[in-house]
């Protein structure tokens, strides 16, 4: 009979009933068996030890008493001879009266005994008339020796029959005691073996108990257990997905476990049925991007490996993978609202699918399914995924050559580039491509994977921003070794402050009034063993991309601090130093705490400090970059506006913060003297600057003719390759060193 046969044929017991043969009832039997047990051991030791009491009782009562009598009668009997012996040697009259005292006391335990043991009175009856004999012949003839009625010589006779009678009485006596005290043993032995006896019984009742109890439970036990372990077993095979869900327990027996075995197959079939509908789902969603229904990254990759498989076997003549990024989504997405973002991202999914219906480029004539309907790729047909955001990767199979696959970019940019109405607003985004051809941009097949055609097409994507977004570009292994070499050099700048690779180089700034050296600017430099020296225009980027430049700006403080240090112990004159700091520097949280923390002990060096800040900086973080500005002016910094005119003059910056100097981009000094509108630009900066009573540094002076029409202009100070090259800290030193001689020479 089946499982489905044997549920089919059960039917669970109603709650108020039990079925005659249940678990209960076998329970019930383990407790009736050992209350029963229990009450056969106590009657039995109840009975035995009434007995033992009975016999205790008579040996107490009886027995012992008994046995008492009969020894002081012996003894007294013989001290009663040996008184009348004594008394008829010395004709003692004393002596006589005592052993009348002790007749009266013999008498008196005889008649004690036979009251005890009635059974011995005739016997006791007998002792009585032979004392009373015996003690009056004894008597008698001791009162005659004593009274001298008698000559000794005439009572040799009667006192031999006189010693006969009380032998005759001393034996029977006697006799009678050892009588008595072998009864006495024989009640002891017999409440002995009484007393071991109720313990046999005892411990065989227990015994019997015990083992019907066992047995009862041992079967009880393992008729629970087996079905329990049968469940438990295919539970956690089922919750370690290496069993089927359609086991079932056998319906045997109607006691509880059975009805515990029918609702559980009732249970495992809800779950069975749950789990098959639910897997689906789960397929369905591991798989979908839930916003656009299309393929997930997951997804993708599968059928982006089966098309792999497919050119491997020679089943393609080629095919392209495209990453897709939408340009200015971001925008539409914060001024419209996310619900509107995500339907337009819904319509550009649809967009995408439709053009790629309509191409003919697929081998197969059938139509892409809008979802996912489970977790198995289609070979052969083109793929619309969405990855995350605005991003979406495409698989398109039989594409032969470049030209077909530029087409096709080129109509899925004018696709998505048509106008959409989003929430009654009409918008519009365009999309960057990158296209990676399979084989064309790969070589052998054998050698390729999902991941390098991903990151191909990724980076063919990038190089379509850089060009100016809304375009498509294709993979050109440059591109690779351009990725690389960025990677390199994230992973090189992170090891650039452990493996002391950086320095400073300082370039002088004098006051163009005079010529007198004022200070220096801080200059960073990389120098890799094995990648050669960088500027900051190669690296700080780089740094600014992966996180180290805070980290950066915080090492050139610290070289700055520790060089101000060196040559306040060197007594040499203090000059400003200017450094730059980084726009995540300058509107980094908890910006003055750090600096506090780098100055230590010389604090008062941060007087000689300038810092130095671009005119983008503030731009996203007025508020905040405003704040460590004034925080840092308390310490004792100077803040200078690095680049001013060089990009988007931030009077926001100028006007709520306190900048003590303008820097005048190298890009307008350069022209000062061959170009008016430069000369004009400058002026006009040197004009903001005194009107803001803030001071000016030109930088860039590279001839004797652009600092004499800077400081026409009055520009307060200088610095170039007209001056002086940036300097080691050593070569530095030695340059102040001679220009303070130079100095005191003049």
């Amino acid at each position: 009979m089946s499982s489905d046969d044997r549920k089919s044929t059960y039917k669970p017991a109603s709650d108020d009933l039990l079925a005659h043969n249940t678990l209960r009832w076998r329970i019930l039997s383990i407790a009736v068996v050992g209350t029963v047990g229990f009450m056969l051991f106590l009657f039995v030791m109840l009975g035995v030890s009434k007995q033992n009491a009975d016999l205790l009782r008579e040996i107490r009562d009886t027995r012992y008493p008994v046995q008492e009598n009969l020894v002081a009668a012996l003894n007294e009997l013989e001290t009663i001879d040996s008184n009348l012996e004594h008394a008829f040697i010395t004709a003692n009259a004393t002596l006589l009266d005592h052993s009348m005292l002790l007749a009266d006391r013999f008498r008196a335990h005889l008649h004690q005994a036979m009251v005890l043991e009635p059974q011995h009175r005739v016997a006791a009856s007998e002792f009585l008339t032979q004392f009373d004999e015996y003690y009056r012949n004894s008597h008698a003839l001791v009162q005659a020796i004593i009274d001298k009625h008698m000559e000794f010589a005439e009572t040799t006779t009667i006192k031999q029959q006189n010693s006969a009678a009380f032998i005759d009485l001393r034996d029977a006596l006697g006799a009678l005691q050892t009588q008595q005290t072998d009864a006495l043993i024989s009640t002891v032995d017999a409440a002995t073996r009484r007393a071991s006896n109720s313990l046999s019984a005892g411990l065989i009742t227990g015994l019997i108990t015990a083992m019907l109890l066992f047995l009862i439970a041992i079967f009880t036990a393992r008729n629970i257990l087996q079905r329990i372990n049968s469940m438990v077993t295919s539970l956690k095979k089922i919750a370690v997905g290496s069993h089927d869900m359609a086991v079932r327990m056998p319906l045997t027996g109607s006691d509880e476990m059975t009805e515990l075995a029918y609702w559980f197959n009732t249970f495992l079939e809800k779950l069975q049925q749950l789990t098959l509908e639910s897997t689906a789902e789960v397929k369905r969603l591991a798989f979908t991007d839930t916003l656009t229904n299309l393929p997930n990254r997951r997804m993708f990759l599968r059928c982006l490996q089966t098309e792999i498989e497919r050119s491997k076997a020679k089943d393609t003549n080629g095919f392209a993978v495209m990453f897709l990024d939408l340009d200015n989504f971001k925008p539409v997405n914060d001024q419209l609202g996310h619900e509107a973002g995500d339907e337009l991202l819904r319509a550009v999914a649809q967009r995408l699918i439709n053009t790629v219906r309509e191409t003919d480029t697929v081998s197969s004539t059938e139509a892409k399914p809008d979802t996912v309907e489970s977790d198995q790729p289609y070979p052969g047909q083109p793929v619309v995924a969405r990855l995350a955001g605005d991003e979406f990767m495409m698989i398109l199979t039989d594409v032969e050559n470049s030209e077909q696959a530029a087409a096709i970019a080129e109509r899925i940019r004018l696709a998505v580039m048509e106008p959409y109405f989003i929430h009654g607003m009409e918008c519009s985004v365009g999309v960057s491509i990158g296209i990676c051809l399979v084989p064309q941009h790969t070589g052998d097949i054998d050698n390729v994977n999902v991941e390098d055609l991903v990151t191909n097409a990724d980076m063919a994507m990038y190089e379509a921003k850089n060009q100016g977004k809304n375009t498509y570009r294709f993979f050109d292994p440059a591109l690779r070794e351009a990725t690389n070499l960025k990677v390199k050099l994230d992973n090189a700048i992170r090891l650039a402050i452990p493996n002391n690779e950086l320095h400073l180089l300082y370039q002088p700034q004098f006051r163009l009034t005079d010529r007198k050296l004022v200070g220096a600017e801080a200059l960073l430099r990389w120098a890799h063993p094995d990648l050669g020296t960088f500027s900051p225009d190669d690296f700080i980027h780089r740094a600014e991309t992966n996180g180290q430049i805070c980290e950066l700006d915080d090492w050139v403080l610290e070289t700055v601090i520790q060089q101000l240090h060196e040559w306040e112990l060197a007594q040499i004159e203090p000059v400003t130093i200017a450094l730059n700091f980084s726009a995540a520097q300058a509107s980094r949280s908890g910006l003055p705490q750090v600096v506090d923390r780098i100055a230590g002990t010389n604090k008062h060096l941060l007087h000689n400090i300038e810092i130095e800040i671009t005119e983008t900086s503030a731009i996203d973080n007025i508020a905040v970059v405003e704040s460590n500005i004034a925080a840092l002016k308390q310490m004792g910094l100077k803040i200078a506006m690095d680049d001013f005119g060089a990009g988007h003059s931030s009077l926001t910056l100028l006007t709520h913060c306190q900048i003590d100097t303008l820097k005048i981009d190298k890009a307008v000094t350069r022209e000062i003297e061959s170009d008016q509108k430069c000369r004009d630009i400058v002026q006009s900066i040197i004009d903001l600057a005194a009107k803001l009573k803030v001071s000016t540094v030109a930088e860039g002076i590279e001839d004797e003719n652009q600092s004499m029409a800077l400081s026409a202009l009055n520009c307060d100070v200088g610095q170039g390759y007209f001056f002086s090259k940036p300097l080691t800290s050593t070569e530095f030193t030695a340059f102040r060193k001679h220009i303070s001689r130079q100095d005191k020479a003049a």
